[in-house]
């Protein structure tokens, strides 16, 4: 399975410990954190819209494939046994259209208005 990099905003609370969390249960190494919110993060050096990234949970593999907001979370959890086998549920195309808007309800209305975190020079390092 390809490696997959993973671009989070580490001022965001639930982000910084939804990708620490999914770090933890990561045991193959496949997935490689990108802070977003880093003074040194450039989403153009990452083929990426600086606009639609501070948005939108975004994931890159090595072969160059994107993957944005609910199909972010698909491929993490293709990677990590213990989502694996649930990661179906996201792929449901019957669930899909209901789980785009509640992502997007998130994305736009929610994580904009979570407490941030304290980062220390700009950087929200994940320490696992």
């Amino acid at each position: 399975m390809e490696k997959l990099t993973l671009f989070y905003d580490g001022n965001c609370i639930l982000c910084f410990r939804e990708v620490k969390h999914y770090l933890k249960l990561d045991k193959k190494g496949l997935l490689r954190p990108v802070d977003i919110a880093s003074d040194l993060f450039d989403a153009e050096e990452f083929g990426l819209d600086v606009k639609e990234i501070n948005i939108n949970m975004h994931a890159k593999d090595e072969s160059g494939n994107v993957f944005v907001g609910v199909d972010t979370f698909a491929e993490i959890w293709k990677r990590i046994p213990y989502y694996n086998k649930a990661s179906f549920i996201l792929e449901s195309r019957k669930l899909r259209p209901a789980l785009n808007i509640g992502y997007k309800v998130f994305a736009h209305y929610i994580r904009p208005n979570l407490p941030k975190r304290k980062c220390d020079d700009g950087n929200c390092d994940l320490r696992v």
